[in-house]
């Protein structure tokens, strides 16, 4: 259905993209500007995908990312493009964050002048970590992150920083993710000087921006987000298009290629499978899930079989907060949890004193993070035992902040994920790459998009999207030139 609630799509434009998250919508976006007529079929009641913010009694809540970085070339490059600068809101000082270890959050370095500071890691294993540039370069295709990481870092900085950051991020198990393909430019850094430390100097502004994407983001530091949160950019993308291109409640149930080159895409009302819909397009971007692409791929086996195999991991958010009467609530952006420290939690941010209007005035929000590959289950736990888990883990990391007091919590508010985040195992960006070359060899008008492919941030979803009408164009402008040369010809 379309977002004023009518089935009715036009029968042919430039470009279908299947999906209306992110990634989708970047593409539907980059399309437009071209002057390509377009049709996103979202099959959720909104588009934005895992990209939604919510206010609730004065709290505003964002189900999936918090904020991105100032080094989100793509995500600026759409802000100034859909006039969003009016809206953004910077991070709040001081920036700090914390891993969890021996009961009590333990503040990371800011810098590598402060690696030798603070309590957390032991002295050794900060010298050890130090000594990186000095360990033989090994860089293996098959290294997952926690081998890479302690070859190169140690044992300690290993399960004490990476392992913890991999459960923040990825929600996975870094002894099953690839090195390679969930930090390839760390492990590139190694393949190249032998070092990461080195790589990262040597590296540091000698790669060209990505092509296209300006260099806004060079001027940016820390977090950003907008006044009433992260979906504000979905939706103004949404709201930039031509009207009627955007159609939430359409499940997509297939794609048909035609005899004269364009594609023929079946869709469905969530409400009633009966009442079908059908577009016609030059072009298809498939910005879904892997599972779902997958079913859309059923007649290219090699797409199909690559994407059926991508783990998505389950996690829930639980967002909770309450007054701050004696004003002792942790500052900082979160702190991340170790596996083995004893606490059902992978990490927890503190959206109220990372960014400002999170919370009314006097009062703190947390989002705590349950589950992931390792603890899948516990996705399934009532919304009170997951509000109990994070409370403990909050007491634990920040309770010496303020002993003898208590930080009461008069607000929460649970959100479930059963396929939260692609996990990028070992040989994924290869599998990946060749699920595209599969589906634009057979079907040249196609191609695909979605945090599955690139990396699984905001800004790599976002890029896809433009990385994936780009590679259609310079499609349809190589045809074209081949077409009239032969024409010429004759």
């Amino acid at each position: 259905m379309s977002s004023d609630g009518s089935l009715a799509t036009p029968p042919q434009v430039d470009l279908v993209v299947i999906g209306g998250g992110l990634s989708g919508l970047a593409a539907a976006w980059t399309a437009h500007r071209l002057g390509w007529s377009v049709c996103v079929l979202e099959a959720g009641r909104t588009a934005g995908g895992k990209v939604r913010s919510e206010r609730r009694d004065g709290f505003l809540l964002e189900w999936g990312p918090m904020a991105f970085p100032g080094s989100a070339d793509a995500v600026w490059k759409l802000i100034e493009e859909v006039g969003l600068q009016g809206e953004l809101v910077e991070g709040l000082p001081p920036g700090d964050r914390y891993v969890y270890r021996n009961r009590r959050a333990r503040r990371l370095p800011q810098g590598p002048g402060s690696l030798l500071s603070g309590d957390y890691m032991s002295l050794g294993g900060k010298l050890r970590m130090l000594a990186e540039p000095f360990v033989l370069g090994n860089a293996r295709e098959d290294d997952t992150v926690m081998s890479f990481a302690r070859r190169r870092l140690g044992r300690e900085a290993a399960q004490y920083l990476i392992a913890p950051f991999v459960s923040g991020v990825f929600a996975g198990d870094p002894e099953q993710l690839g090195a390679r393909d969930a930090f390839p430019r760390l492990w590139q850094w190694e393949h190249d000087a032998g070092s990461v430390l080195m790589g990262a100097v040597l590296g540091r502004g000698a790669g060209p921006a990505r092509s296209g994407e300006g260099s806004t983001a060079e001027h940016h530091h820390g977090l950003y987000s907008f006044r009433e949160g992260l979906a504000t950019l979905p939706k103004a993308i949404a709201a930039a298009l031509p009207p009627g291109s955007v159609h939430t409640s359409a499940v997509v149930q297939g794609i048909e290629a035609l005899a004269d080159a364009t594609y023929s895409v079946r869709y469905a009302a969530t409400k009633d499978a009966n009442e079908i819909g059908q577009v016609t397009a030059r072009h298809v971007i498939i910005a879904v899930p892997p599972r779902a692409a997958s079913g859309l791929l059923r007649t290219i086996p090699t797409a199909h079989d690559a994407l059926a195999q991508v783990e998505m991991c389950r996690v829930a958010v639980v967002h909770f907060g309450g007054p701050d009467p004696h004003g002792v609530a942790p500052r900082g952006v979160g702190v991340v949890i170790p596996p083995g420290e004893g606490l059902r939690t992978l990490g927890i941010l503190l959206p109220s004193s990372a960014l400002p209007g999170r919370a009314p005035e006097g009062h703190w929000l947390h989002s705590g993070f349950v589950g992931g590959v390792c603890d899948p289950d516990a996705v399934d736990l009532t919304d009170e035992t997951l509000l109990s888990l994070v409370r403990r883990a909050q007491q634990q990391a920040f309770g010496h902040l303020y002993p003898g007091l208590e930080l009461p919590c008069t607000f929460s508010s649970v959100v479930r994920w059963r396929d939260a985040i692609p996990q990028y195992g070992v040989g994924h960006r290869e599998a990946m790459a060749r699920a595209v070359a599969a589906v634009e060899q057979t079907w040249p008008g196609v191609t695909l998009a979605g945090n599955h492919l690139h990396g699984i941030n905001v800004n790599d979803a976002a890029h896809s999207g433009v990385v994936a009408v780009r590679r259609l164009h310079e499609r349809q402008v190589v045809a074209a030139a081949t077409s009239l040369a032969q024409g010429g010809v004759s």
